[in-house]
């Protein structure tokens, strides 16, 4: 199976997208899509070799209108916090990830997402 490739075309709010595929190009309604920027080339530290390039995830979203040309979709990505008071009754931890070292912190600013554009790369996720 290819995957499927294009482009987000319009934003129409924080959540939804319009992908520039659609009935016409095999979209389907659920199919899921990543939203990415391609990033600088990664070679392999043990003779040089190519691997590949790094890919920025912007965002995951997921497919709720098809039309001939074009497909509407949207977030599906949650977030889930508690409240430090209600965690003892619940049994839920919260775990953070560590930062490399600072510089590498510093320098990629982590936590912050690029923003999504219009132009933005989009390719089906195949499960």
């Amino acid at each position: 199976m290819t995957r499927i490739e294009g482009k987000v075309a319009e934003i129409i709010d924080v959540y939804t997208v319009v992908i520039n595929r659609g009935l016409a190009h095999g979209v389907e309604e659920d199919m899921r899509f990543v939203i990415y920027e391609p990033g600088e080339e990664i070679k392999d530290p043990e003779g040089g070799d190519l691997l590949g390039k790094f890919e920025y995830v912007k965002a995951k979203v997921e497919v709720v209108d098809v039309q001939e040309k074009f497909s509407t979709a949207e977030t599906y990505e949650t977030h889930t916090t508690t409240t430090p008071a209600l965690q003892p009754l619940i049994g839920q931890t919260t775990r953070n990830k560590l930062p490399l070292d600072e510089e590498t912190s510093a320098r990629l600013q982590k936590g912050l997402r690029p923003l999504v554009k219009i132009g933005d790369l989009v390719r089906q996720i195949l499960d």
